[in-house]
């Protein structure tokens, strides 16, 4: 169908198509070059964003660090005393500080007889009021709580796990812990521990507050991978800490956690790992040292290429508005160009219908198209002349064809029919003679001359006109000699003389003669160079006529012709042919040969001869199949009766 369509057609679609490759190319490559370069921008965007809530992190948790730090200064220079003032100060720190939930001064237990005294005073964030609590009532019993008994093991500041405080603040939090001690005899006594409360769910607050791209996340975990934050963690039934082993079950996740609690800092993918909406998820995770925490960033990898594909799509767009605008002046630009070809086409067609005087349009520019134009002008005026001297041609070979067939028909009428010769008591013959051409040079002959029988068959060298003619002077020659009823020999002698006259061509022709008496059954003859005869007598096999008595009669003026004898008996027969039975060809380069003569010969020999002569012929035909005749071809049969 594609090449049923017009060249302009054609030519838009194969620079349509390269266009479409070429730009296709550059957006790609353009695309690839600048994935990477976003790529990479993006990646040193997260870790940068990551840092920087790392920062912000690690700024709320130094102001919140710093109230125990300041308040173990002060208790351990003075007696503490919880009173209402020390509860209004403490109460207006909770309240300057929007992440610090609550704040404690425990004291170590001190034992006093068989008595523990235990106290611990407790303010905590609690709506919009700041509440007091003495974590020494109720059961509580802080000394065993991580927050501080790892602050008095450490002997410094320390954050700890994240955990539910049941029976203090009742809230997620975690804890920072300072140790404080007093100089007791020249000897540093623990005395209890400063601390500082910060809600989880301040603390997530904290994390939501920080944009991690569009749909990103940021959490928080543990050394010990307690989750610290994470999106959801202040719903209210949920009252436990939750572990990160208990919410994830891929081994590469893990992987990926252990190495934040290891406190390393990376950027890698998630692919396979965390899938969402088919959509793959990237992490940028960072420690937050102090509390010996870990931030990570969850995010989607399309937010990497956020700014890439909203380049490339404007790219395609106007990639796409170039692609179509070039396409449009190229269909213009190839019709433009291809019109003028079209009209010339078509004259092309008119000219070629036969319509010679068809106008050819003119056009105004000097370039190929006009060249052409003047071509097919030039190329008209020829094609008329041309046909008009093929009309004469063909009228002059017409002619010649008409007047080759006229000498064909009387050259066939040259030759004597076939028939039975004086009688069924004497002889009777039958003779084919088929020229390669219209007309040729092979000629056979039959003729009573007082009661004596000529018979002979003649091959001129050289095929049609001159041939024929040739042939025409020997037939004449031979018939006018016979008639004094002269021997072959003497017959033939006399026509080499005559041949050789006015013979410039230097034409020859091959000739076999005989005169039968019928009388006598005696056969005179004379071989002068032509294919030697074959005798058929019944009973016995084929006998090939090898005697020559000279050669072709026209070469050699002065040659002289012998006769040679034989005498036939009733029922035999004498074969003669020309070369072009036995050197017929066959599309394997093979001649018919007088092999497979013979061999037809002693299989149909004794068939009249009118259907032996047509039995040679079919076999020669069906022995050269396809291949076109390459010489005359003349079969003539004598029967003696």
């Amino acid at each position: 169908m594609f090449k049923n369509r017009g060249l302009a057609f054609r030519i838009s679609v194969y620079l349509f198509t390269a266009v479409f490759l070429i730009l296709f190319a550059l957006l790609y490559y353009n695309y690839i070059i600048s994935r990477n370069l976003a790529l990479s921008d993006a990646k040193s965007d997260a870790r940068n964003l990551t840092s920087l809530s790392v920062a912000r992190i690690m700024s709320v948790l130094d102001d919140v660090e710093e109230i125990p730090r300041n308040t173990v200064s002060v208790v351990e220079n003075r007696d503490m005393v919880m009173g209402s003032e020390t509860g209004r100060v403490v109460g207006d720190m909770i309240n300057k500080h929007p992440y610090l939930y609550g704040m404690s001064i425990a004291f170590a237990p001190t034992i006093a007889g068989a008595d523990t005294f235990y106290h611990a005073p407790y303010f905590f964030r609690s709506g919009d009021s700041v509440l007091f609590k003495d974590l020494a009532d109720g059961g509580y019993r802080y000394a065993v709580k991580p927050w501080f008994t790892i602050a008095r093991d450490s002997g410094h500041g320390v954050w700890s796990e994240p955990y539910y405080d049941e029976g203090g603040g009742e809230v997620l939090m975690a804890t920072y812990s300072v140790p404080f001690y007093r100089n007791i005899e020249g000897e540093k006594v623990f005395q209890g521990v400063v601390t500082a409360d910060i809600s989880l769910t301040g603390l997530q607050s904290l994390i939501q507050g920080i944009q991690f791209y569009e749909s990103g996340f940021g959490f928080l975990i543990s050394s010990a991978g307690n989750i610290v934050t994470w999106p959801g963690i202040d719903s209210l039934d949920d009252q436990r800490v939750h572990n990160i082993y208990d919410e994830v079950r891929s081994p590469e996740m893990i992987a990926v956690l252990e190495r934040m609690m290891a406190g390393e800092t990376g950027l890698i993918p998630l692919r396979g790992i965390a899938r969402e909406n088919n959509r793959e998820r990237w992490i940028s995770f960072e420690q937050v040292p102090s509390a010996n925490w870990s931030l990570g960033i969850l995010f989607h990898e399309r937010e990497l290429y956020a700014g890439i594909h909203s380049l490339y799509a404007r790219l395609v767009g106007i990639g796409l508005a170039g692609f179509i605008i070039i396409g449009i002046m190229i269909f213009v630009i190839s019709r433009r160009f291809v019109k003028p070809i079209e009209k010339l086409a078509h004259v092309t067609r008119r000219i070629g219908a036969g319509e010679f005087e068809f106008e050819i349009p003119a056009f105004r520019s000097r370039g190929e198209i006009a060249q052409l134009a003047n071509s097919f002008s030039i190329m008209q005026v020829e094609l008329k002349e041309y046909v008009r001297n093929l009309r004469d041609e063909t009228a002059r070979v017409e002619k010649m064809e008409s007047e080759l067939q006229i000498a064909a028909n009387i050259q066939q009428q040259m030759l004597p029919v076939s028939r039975r010769a004086l009688g069924v008591d004497h002889a009777d013959y039958y003779g084919i003679l088929r020229p390669a051409r219209q007309i040729g040079g092979d000629f056979y002959d039959f003729q009573d001359v007082d009661g004596h029988l000529y018979m002979a068959i003649g091959d001129v060298a050289g095929k049609g006109v001159p041939a024929a003619l040739f042939m025409s002077k020997t037939l004449t020659l031979m018939r006018a000699k016979a008639a004094s009823g002269k021997s072959p020999s003497q017959i033939v002698t006399e026509m080499n003389r005559d041949l050789d006259q006015y013979n410039e061509q230097s034409m020859f022709v091959t000739l076999f003669l005989g005169k039968l008496d019928p009388a006598t059954g005696e056969l005179i003859y004379t071989n002068a160079g032509h294919n030697p005869p074959f005798l058929l007598r019944k009973g016995s096999a084929p006998e090939l006529l090898k005697a020559v008595h000279g050669i072709p009669p026209g070469s050699m003026p002065q040659e002289s012709y012998g006769n040679d004898r034989l005498h036939m008996k009733a029922g035999d027969k004498i074969l003669l042919y020309t070369d072009g039975v036995t050197e017929a060809g066959n599309a394997g380069n093979e001649l018919f040969g007088s092999e497979r003569l013979e061999a037809l010969l002693e299989r149909d020999g004794n068939s009249e001869p009118e259907a032996l002569a047509n039995a040679i012929l079919a076999e020669v035909d069906a022995f050269a199949g396809s291949v076109e005749q390459a010489d005359d071809i003349t079969i003539f049969i004598f029967e003696y009766h």
